[in-house]
């Protein structure tokens, strides 16, 4: 957990994976999470911190989200990893809720490309959603973005 009296600024950029694998399988989750550390290998982004839900539904208390927006909302998650936003919410409107709080506290919400599962076929690399937090209406956009409700959306690719 972090330090209530850390710093807000800071040099390095920290990240975090949201993780919420329900019913909870021990092997998916661990595969998931092994994603996740993968992604941010591939983004350049350091080791993430997990944060996890496991076993538990949206329509309850989710302990673990509860704690990751209040990090990124003192400042001390720059990125979150998911491997989807249905781990936030099965409700689409809830979880771009969640996507839209995490982009206002500054972060950088990444979506792991394709479906996160235990793969079956040849692996391969696939683009990367990720949802911008926007400083400014001025901000440049890169090529495909749009932005929706203050939060950037795009497909990157080629560039990682």
């Amino acid at each position: 957990m972090h330090d209530v009296h850390e710093p807000v600024y800071r040099s390095a950029r920290r990240s975090a994976m949201y993780l919420r694998c329900r019913p909870y399988d021990p092997q998916e989750a661990e595969y998931v999470r092994s994603a996740m550390e993968h992604l941010a290998h591939r983004l350049a982004l350091p080791h993430p911190d997990v944060y996890a839900d496991h076993g538990l539904s949206t329509r309850g208390p989710l302990p673990a989200l509860a704690s990751l927006l209040t990090a990124a909302e003192r400042g001390w998650v720059d990125a979150v990893l998911v491997p989807g936003p249905f781990v936030f919410s099965l409700d689409d409107r809830a979880a771009a809720d969640i996507v839209r709080r995490l982009a206002r506290a500054g972060c950088e919400v990444v979506e792991a490309p394709g479906r996160v599962v235990r793969p079956t076929g040849p692996l391969r690399d696939a683009p990367v959603r990720r949802h911008l937090a926007v400083p400014a209406a001025t901000a440049p956009l890169p090529d495909g973005a749009a932005v929706v409700s203050g939060v950037v959306s795009g497909v990157v690719s080629g560039v990682l």
